[in-house]
């Protein structure tokens, strides 16, 4: 688990999935870990905004993105595009038979709840597929800390992400099904 620099506000997140690559110079990669399979290869990545999982199955690739919207990110083959708030649920079936399901929310919390559940968040990153744990910008709050782990088997990959936003007491959870 490494440190570094802080995150963007939770009001700023938005959350998409493009049907192309994203070149890595427009994010920076704080963490990452790649995943190959039969029929598929994926790289899951955490960035300060969040997360990118970049997926390519037969020829095709697609990434999910938990991103602020000021990050300039190619508007091609944009499928889909939504603000991070509350909790939502979205599913897209592509051209190449690849079907994907996502359900993400934004939790807000009160100080000791918060605290409570970002050092149960510590504890986990310990033993994550992938996790990475911020510098804290302010002497009275813990840095962010993003945590991703997965399943992957030859039909399917399952991720499933946590992002703390410490100095806005929030949290931001996702859960990504692919299935090939």
């Amino acid at each position: 688990m490494s440190v570094r620099s802080a995150r963007p506000k939770v009001n700023d997140l938005i959350f998409r999935l493009i049907g192309r690559s994203i070149h890595p110079e427009l994010y920076t990669t704080c963490a990452s870990v790649d995943i190959l399979q039969k029929d598929y290869a994926a790289t899951l990545r955490v960035c300060e905004t969040g997360h990118i999982a970049s997926i390519q199955h037969k020829g095709h690739a697609v990434c999910e993105i938990l991103t602020s919207f000021q990050n300039p990110l190619p508007s091609q083959k944009r499928l889909l595009e939504k603000p991070v708030r509350g909790c939502r649920s979205e599913s897209v079936r592509l051209e190449s038979g690849l079907y994907y399901q996502v359900s993400y929310q934004l939790e807000e919390l009160d100080y000791v709840i918060f605290k409570n559940v970002h050092e149960e968040y510590l504890m986990d990153a310990q033993g994550a597929d992938l996790a990475y744990h911020f510098i804290s910008e302010s002497r009275l709050t813990p840095g962010a800390l993003s945590i991703i782990d997965y399943e992957a088997n030859q039909n399917s990959l399952l991720i499933h992400a946590f992002h703390t936003f410490p100095d806005e007491l929030a949290v931001v959870k996702t859960q990504s099904l692919f299935e090939f």
